[in-house]
């Protein structure tokens, strides 16, 4: 039976195997086909994703890897994209001007060659980092819109329309910083769109209600932020370590914004750690969350502390040339300076400056406020009310903007699922035609491996049936025999106390009763540990002891109890070796008697020893029922337990070496029954 089956099983393998062969072959031909008309395959692009990411989270051997990567590359294109995420990487450095070079170079790279969906995502990816760069850095909302939309045309006929969503996020971004937030909210919605057409995964969300939750807030729409940055919140663990400290300052300016100024700081200062953490201390968000809190300090009157920070951060912003951080310290030293009525520092400040200006709406009024309160201060009040009107002007515009914004959003909502769709039409095109190319092979590979799964389920049901039987016939002559040694142990520790006991003696008697009881115990369990097992030993040496007599000599060479509790073995063994030493290798022999049972414990597995010095073992000195009972017992399990366990087998040893020396070796994986 079993042959036949084997028979069956291994013919149908091998059409599976050359039908498997023959379908892997023109699914590579597919896809090698897409390859060389411009689209990355499957393995190229997971290897792309994945040293993205890691450059992104700040592994330390990232850029080790991309290097290895651009010497494996087989072509220039491979090349190239591995040569922009390595720039990419000083972006959130201190080095962020080495990015431009690396950005540059790709894009006159893509230039010359042909227009194919990996160019097209190339050269979008150099693009979205440029606009990054001017973003991060220098705050320039034309050049960067630009930028942006210039990569996001170029994404939707890339073959890594999985960044869609990014982009559309950067871009309202964008708009939110020229300070046109219904824009930033169109594009904030756009992108929540395409994380549903393309199917990613919801972790996707993330990022986006972090910049909705800042668009809210700019709109003093407090709850409506709270809502998106508690979303966010949630899966705060999921996100990028990036996008981590991204979230934790659009957060705490939510509170800043709210005056909630002890949130706030507590946010600021969970940045700062998650920062230190990945030992990035030197790049633009460790400062930026200096400086957001000094103001913070400086909201609470602690002003040396916010001193402290923009001493800190200033150096740096005027080192990098960030024109928009020069600009936040200047404003937060001038509103110190308020503080401690050092007008002539203010005045200083101002001179310095010599009429610069921010595009961020938000700093510009805190900048408006602390003015208003100096220029009242010196008496120049013309200025006061100039910059009043000014502020009086940015809210009314900003209660325009939050009326705008509600109204484009009823529109984004009727519109959103003729977007899904136009977005799934154009980027399921290619999609339709490998998918039309491959699903009937996909169709004939599944009903073959359906036809060999059931097989192979039915010969499993079988075989486990034929083991299920084979394993109760063991089992059933496992109990008879121990069932037979157990009433037989006992016979035998009765019939010598009442042969050599003349009166009764209350201790024997209680050794006696505390051994049949364990003795009953141990037998009914076919696994005990060691320390079990040889505290039964000990109890029954001990009775045995005062009939051997005075010249018997017991060693126990044992490691500590906590490993033998450990230690798992089969019951009775050790017992049965040491009574087989007692009655055939010691009792009523001359002289000393010595008797030693060892454990010892490795990585390979356990070794136990029974050693007397007697005259050995004699096989014809164990013909009596009593003695073939007990060697039964041992080899009848130990082959039971071997038959279960494929690799790893008991052994059982005897060998006479000044007395008779018995082993049993048991390696730590086996499977006991």
């Amino acid at each position: 039976m079993r042959t036949r089956h084997t028979r069956w099983l291994t013919g149908l393998l091998a059409i599976f195997a050359c039908l498997t062969a023959c379908l892997t072959t023109c699914l590579t031909a597919c896809q090698d086909s897409e390859h060389f008309a411009g689209m990355r395959s499957p393995a190229e692009k997971q290897q792309l994703l994945a040293l993205n990411d890691s450059m992104q989270q700040l592994t330390p051997n990232a850029p080790r890897l991309i290097r290895e990567a651009m010497n494996k590359a087989k072509d220039s294109l491979t090349w190239y994209e591995y040569h922009l995420i390595y720039g990419m990487r000083h972006l959130l450095t201190d080095t962020p001007d080495s990015l431009l070079p690396y950005v540059s170079r790709t894009l006159r790279f893509t230039e010359r060659q042909p227009a194919t969906p990996r160019t097209m995502g190339l050269k979008a990816m150099a693009l979205s980092s440029k606009a990054s760069y001017y973003h991060l850095l220098y705050q320039r909302p034309d050049t960067v819109i630009r930028l942006y939309r210039q990569a996001y045309n170029l994404m939707i006929q890339s073959d890594i329309k999985e960044k869609l969503p990014d982009l559309s996020a950067n871009l309202g971004d964008a708009y939110v910083t020229a300070n046109n937030l219904p824009e930033g909210s169109k594009w904030y919605r756009r992108a929540l769109v395409l994380v549903d057409s393309l199917g990613l995964p919801d972790s996707h969300h993330i990022t986006l209600y972090m910049g909705l939750g800042r668009i809210y807030t700019n709109m003093a729409n407090f709850p409506q932020a709270r809502d998106f940055y508690e979303r966010a919140d949630k899966h705060f663990d999921q996100m990028k370590p990036n996008m981590q400290s991204y979230f934790l300052n659009n957060y705490g300016n939510y509170f800043y914004y709210h005056k909630e100024y002890d949130k706030a700081l507590h946010l600021f200062r969970r940045m700062k750690q998650h920062i230190e953490k990945y030992q990035a201390t030197e790049n633009f968000d460790m400062y930026l969350c200096k400086v957001n809190m000094a103001d913070v300090f400086l909201n609470l009157g602690q002003t040396d502390s916010a001193r402290r920070y923009i001493e800190e951060a200033e150096p740096y912003f005027r080192r990098n040339g960030v024109g928009v951080g020069v600009y936040y310290a200047h404003t937060i030293s001038i509103g110190i300076a308020l503080r401690e009525k050092r007008y002539a520092e203010v005045q200083r400040i101002l001179d310095e400056e010599h009429g610069a200006t921010c595009s961020d709406a938000n700093i510009n009024s805190i900048r408006n406020d602390y003015l208003s309160q100096y220029y009242s201060a010196v008496g120049d009040y013309r200025k006061a009310f100039a910059i009043l009107k000014d502020n009086t002007l940015w809210r009314d515009s900003t209660e325009h903007n939050l009326s705008y914004m509600q109204s484009a959003e009823i529109m984004n909502r009727l519109t959103e699922d003729t977007i899904r769709l136009h977005h799934q039409i154009a980027m399921n095109q290619q999609e339709i035609r490998y998918a039309r190319n491959t699903s009937m092979l996909w169709m004939v590979l599944l009903l073959l491996m359906l036809a060999v799964l059931f097989f192979v389920l039915w010969l499993s049901r079988e075989r486990k049936r034929r083991l299920q039987t084979q394993l109760d016939m063991v089992t059933l002559r496992l109990a008879n025999a121990r069932q037979r040694i157990s009433p037989h142990f006992v016979f035998n520790v009765l019939n010598s106390r009442i042969v050599k006991t003349e009166s009764k003696d209350a201790e024997e008697l209680m050794l006696m009763a505390r051994l049949i009881r364990s003795n009953l115990d141990l037998s009914s369990r076919s696994n005990i540990s060691l320390a079990e097992e040889l505290d039964f030993v000990r109890q029954y040496v001990e009775i045995e002891r005062r009939l051997i007599g005075e010249d018997f000599e017991f060693v126990l060479d044992v490691p500590e109890q906590r490993v033998l509790e450990s230690i798992q073995v089969p019951s009775m063994l050790v017992q049965i070796l040491t009574e087989n030493a007692i009655l055939h290798g010691l009792k009523n022999q001359p002289g000393h008697k010595r008797l030693v049972v060892a454990a010892a414990c490795d990585a390979s597995g356990t070794t136990i020893s029974v050693i007397d010095n007697g005259p050995g073992f004699d096989i014809r000195r164990y013909n009596s029922e009593r003695s073939r009972t007990g060697l039964n017992i041992i080899r009848t399990t130990i082959a039971s337990i071997n038959q279960k366990n494929k690799h790893a087998k008991m052994r059982f040893d005897i060998s006479n070496d000044h007395g008779c020396h018995a082993t049993i070796t048991i390696p730590r994986d086996i499977r006991l029954i």
